[in-house]
């Protein structure tokens, strides 16, 4: 069982759900931090989903309201700190303003 960290770095458009990360094939996905810096001149309104591949459900995990300039960690102190995805589940966000930057820190196992 091979172990990967992992950075994936996104930039969100406005109105559209992205797909931040993608848990590969084989592998079982641990996700340390989940964070959104706002780098558009105004507000931003985001909302974390969890995709499971194996009910092809989104689930919404937070929403946040973060201003400009500032930066938003999702998982946090008591609320949680690692979240476990499988293979296939996605991390995804949506932004009703362009620009924000979504960080997602990974430890990547593979299971074969």
């Amino acid at each position: 069982m091979a172990n990967a960290y992992k950075l994936h770095i996104t930039t969100l458009a406005a109105a559209t759900t992205a797909d931040c990360y993608t848990v590969p094939a084989a592998t079982v996905a641990l996700i340390k931090s989940i964070s959104v810096y706002n780098a558009n001149a105004g507000t931003s309104a985001l909302t974390l989903s969890i995709y499971d591949s194996g009910s092809s459900t989104a689930f919404i995990y937070d929403k946040h309201s973060l201003a400009t300039t500032i930066k938003h960690e999702f998982l946090k102190g008591d609320d949680s700190t690692v979240l476990v995805l499988e293979e296939g589940d996605k991390i995804q966000m949506l932004s009703d303003v362009v620009s924000p930057i979504v960080t997602i820190s990974v430890l990547q196992q593979d299971r074969t």
